[in-house]
């Protein structure tokens, strides 16, 4: 997923924020390193995250940057209502 040109950080963050991220992380099944990967990614705009996000992200077809849906649209466009 990424290539070897990788570096090792050391961050200093609340206690607070670091019990938060680490929920998050085993919510979804991955590191905290990766957590923080995938953070930063949103957040650096030149950054390729093809190398950085879900790989299912774009096969998903929504959530891309600026896309909105109100209330019930989905359901709408799935179950043809």
């Amino acid at each position: 997923m990424y290539n070897d040109d990788v570096k090792t950080i050391t961050i200093t963050i609340p206690d607070e924020l670091d019990a938060e991220a680490a929920a998050e992380a085993k919510r979804r099944g991955i590191s905290k390193s990766e957590l923080i990967r995938r953070g930063l990614a949103t957040l650096l705009p030149d950054y390729d995250t093809q190398s950085a996000e879900d790989p299912w992200h774009e096969l998903a077809g929504f959530a891309s940057k600026g896309a909105m849906a109100e209330p019930g649209e989905i359901d709408r466009v799935v179950y043809d209502l």
